[in-house]
């Protein structure tokens, strides 16, 4: 039976990639994004291909239009059984007390209000068919050595969307609903243009230099298919409310350490301190 994948954020960059590769793994795509002509001339690569996909213009900030976008995609599509959480917002670049604040807080509603609209939207559909899976885009450094500056509020939506990853897991795992993130790491997008409009003044220089090597990236890596490709299965089942990275984490590896990521804060936001750490018992 064939079984549908929602992608947001779908027109270009990291969605588009995502929505063609997800697409040729015989998926029925469903992407929405704000712009209509890039979906529309991404459902043709799609259609070109073989594929099946579906081009909606949506504002994931809104709720009512997610709503909306919902009940379309389960009248035109296979039962969705994958929800993919891609789009965002850079927001604004520069120090706090330069930039404008509302741009902050939309970037917000976008980067993590889209997310919780959208799963809320879709969990009824995917729980109706017996399960599914939520894979959410990380981002900003989340998990590596430390987060960039000078995008506030891309970075704090980025951590925000882990956590609430994080959370929804339990809440899901008894419908047979999986959630986990994925950072993807160096993608070879426009989404960091903003950085290198605004300059090394503006955004400093270890985030330019950053945004610059970004841009120079060729292609996405094939880790990052093959975690989604996994977190997709069946076989994944046991593995939620984890933040996955593209550079780090291999699908074999995460086999091999099936019993201590299941039992432990592994692959989660944590703090970290000088003392040794270990799981403390229930």
């Amino acid at each position: 039976m064939a079984r549908g994948c929602v992608i947001t954020g779908a027109g270009r960059g990291l969605g588009r990639a995502l929505a063609v590769h997800v697409a040729g793994a015989g998926y029925e795509v469903a992407m929405c994004s704000r712009t209509t002509a890039e979906l529309d001339d991404a459902v043709g690569e799609i259609e070109r291909a073989g594929g099946r996909a579906t081009a909606h213009t949506v504002d994931v900030s809104d709720p009512s239009a997610v709503d909306a976008f919902a009940t379309r995609v389960a009248d035109q599509h296979a039962p969705v059984w994958a929800v993919v959480n891609n789009a965002a917002v850079l927001g604004p670049v520069g120090a706090i007390d330069a930039v404008d604040v509302e741009s902050w807080m939309q970037a917000l509603a976008i980067d993590v209000g889209g997310v919780v609209a959208v799963t809320r939207a879709f969990v009824p559909q995917m729980r109706r068919h017996g399960g599914g899976r939520v894979v959410n885009l990380s981002g900003a450094g989340i998990g590596g050595p430390a987060p960039q500056p000078r995008v506030g509020a891309y970075t704090a939506s980025k951590a925000a969307v882990d956590v609430l990853t994080e959370v929804l897991a339990p809440d899901l795992n008894g419908d047979g609903i999986t959630v986990n993130a994925v950072a993807p790491g160096p993608v070879p997008t426009t989404f960091l243009d903003g950085v290198l409009r605004a300059g090394p003044e503006v955004a400093g220089q270890e985030l330019y230099e950053s945004a610059r090597r970004n841009h120079e990236t060729a292609e996405c890596s094939d880790s990052l298919f093959a975690l989604v490709d996994f977190l997709l299965e069946d076989g994944s089942s046991w593995l939620t409310g984890k933040l996955l990275s593209a550079r780090w984490d291999r699908v074999d590896d995460l086999l091999a350490r099936r019993d201590q990521l299941v039992a432990t804060s592994l692959l989660t936001l944590r703090r970290i301190d000088d003392a040794l750490f270990t799981e403390m018992d229930p």
